[in-house]
């Protein structure tokens, strides 16, 4: 796929239900496809192919890659930051069952803001081009993290009027080094980790004016709570959807 200027190298190409085999909270996918007038439209070499779009944003080191890896199944998405610097997204791409048209549910992991100044600055304008084709965005930020600088500014960038917040999942990830840490297996949040969690969503919400529905808390790592980003991923994206 190509965007201009920004260039999307496709990791894998599947059927919708192999996507749902292997997470099922992706079952709203099953049986449906995009309604076309709404769908966004990409070009994938000779072909035209109308999409369901959602995409991931997020500095460096905050988990995006990680946690697609988590959602799909396999380890599609670069998770080792080399390419950091690179204009390239990555995405896999899962192909509806109909005739009507070539159509996917495509998932893209965008290159990492918080490199360098310059990058930023020339990712912030490629960036808000994918915005407006996208039905959904998961923004990431980092539940152990304590300024949100950077992000803020990177924010308030992207998402300029009302229409393109409605479109923001903001996923707190890594919420299992939030302290006291705690050794549990399998990983459950302790009492004193849901208050401190509690009140950093709270300062969240206010910090970057998004609903408390809007924000999910995760761990990629633990695999704690992926279903729940699946889940509000679901309601963004069944407006966009008809049966197939």
């Amino acid at each position: 796929m190509i965007m201009t200027n920004l260039h999307c190298s496709v990791k894998i190409e599947r059927d919708v239900p192999a996507l749902v085999q292997r997470r099922n909270s992706f079952a709203f996918l099953h049986n449906r496809q995009p309604v076309l007038s709404l769908a966004s439209s990409w070009r994938r070499g000779d072909n035209q192919s109308h999409d369901i779009q959602v995409i991931a944003i997020g500095k460096s080191g905050y988990g995006k890659s990680t946690t697609l890896n988590q959602l799909v199944g396999e380890d599609v998405f670069d998770t080792n930051d080399i390419e950091g610097c690179t204009r390239v997204m990555q995405s896999a791409e899962y192909r509806f069952q109909t005739h009507e048209a070539l159509c996917h549910f495509s998932l893209a992991d965008l290159p990492g803001i918080g490199e360098t100044p310059n990058l930023d600055h020339e990712y912030i304008n490629l960036y808000r081009e994918a915005i407006k084709k996208a039905h959904s965005v998961i923004y990431f930020l980092r539940a152990d993290q304590r300024d949100y600088t950077i992000d803020q500014w990177a924010f308030s960038q992207l998402f300029k009027t009302p229409d393109e917040k409605r479109k923001v999942i903001l996923a707190l990830n890594a919420v299992d080094k939030i302290e006291p840490l705690n050794r549990r297996v399998p990983f459950e949040l302790s009492r004193e980790q849901t208050h401190s969690l509690q009140l950093k969503l709270q300062r969240i919400s206010t910090l970057f004016a998004l609903s408390e529905d809007q924000l999910v808390t995760l761990s990629a790592t633990e695999q704690f709570n992926m279903d729940s980003l699946v889940d509000k991923l679901a309601k963004h994206l069944q407006p966009y959807l008809k049966e197939g």
